[in-house]
């Protein structure tokens, strides 16, 4: 914040005014609203990718068949995960054993028993490295702010973790077990019948004409607020037309200078 209110005092000044637990990891008690959000809204786009401007009744049926997909998917992976008595989820795995692997290099010095606290010289490589972190097994916090974001003990946790003979296991958030996952992906989706089998309606459907009339001569311009996803496309659009073009100057080259 002091940046931003060094860059500009209006920007801080807005910023300040907002409640800091609604945008702030820092001051959001460990719920990390933005994040899981975030995640939420990318894993939604993810599952229907394509599926845009088409009609209603086909993007209720994409929007269906891939959720069903999806939860099917992960359904089938979390049996395969308790089967293999799997503890946690495959990123919760893959980040604990990393960062595992980074605290071997680590030097930890212990401060106060009671609140389990120390701090974490990091190996320096090159020109990175040598930072000191904070770490507090009471409250389970490190100052690098990992072990908050992602409710997984970080490098320098998991190294004091060993100094003070305690398991980090222990300190994995229980959204990452393979149970809370299963249970995730346990609900089945039912499929629809055909509209012939439907259950009659007792009221009447009545369109609004008015809602996609125009007011102004031309093509209706979109609302929508792009985002990456609409970036992306982009790219590859213009990726392929200057492919076209080359591959067009190429074929004019060789009919004006033929070997």
């Amino acid at each position: 914040m002091e940046e931003v209110k060094g860059q500009k005092l209006e920007a801080f000044a807005f910023l300040d005014r907002i409640n800091k637990e609604k945008w702030t990891a820092s001051h959001d008690g460990g719920w990390r609203c933005g994040i899981l959000t975030t995640n939420m809204s990318e894993c939604i786009n993810g599952v229907l990718k394509g599926a845009r401007r088409l009609p209603v009744t086909a993007i209720v049926e994409i929007t269906l068949q891939r959720t069903a997909h999806y939860f099917r998917e992960r359904a089938l992976r979390s049996g395969v995960m308790l089967s293999n008595r799997q503890l946690w989820t495959d990123f919760a795995k893959k980040m604990f054993t990393h960062w595992g692997e980074k605290s071997i290099s680590h030097t930890v010095t212990k401060y106060d028993h009671l609140q389990q606290s120390a701090s974490v010289i990091t190996k320096r490589q090159q020109e990175l490295g040598f930072n000191t972190h904070i770490v507090k097994l009471a409250n389970r916090e490190c100052s690098c702010g990992k072990w908050t974001q992602f409710g997984i003990p970080c490098s320098h946790a998991q190294k004091v973790c060993a100094a003070y003979n305690i398991s980090a296991a222990s300190m994995v958030k229980d959204y990452y077990d393979v149970t809370a996952y299963k249970n995730t992906y346990s609900q089945a989706l039912q499929p629809v019948q055909f509209e012939e089998y439907w259950d009659v309606r007792n009221f009447e459907l009545v369109h609004d004409t008015t809602i996609r009339t125009s007011t102004r001569p031309g093509r209706n311009q979109t609302s929508r607020i792009q985002n990456e996803m609409d970036w992306r496309q982009t790219r590859a659009r213009q990726q392929a037309q200057r492919r076209g073009e080359s591959s067009r100057q190429s074929n004019v080259i060789e009919q004006n200078h033929p070997q």
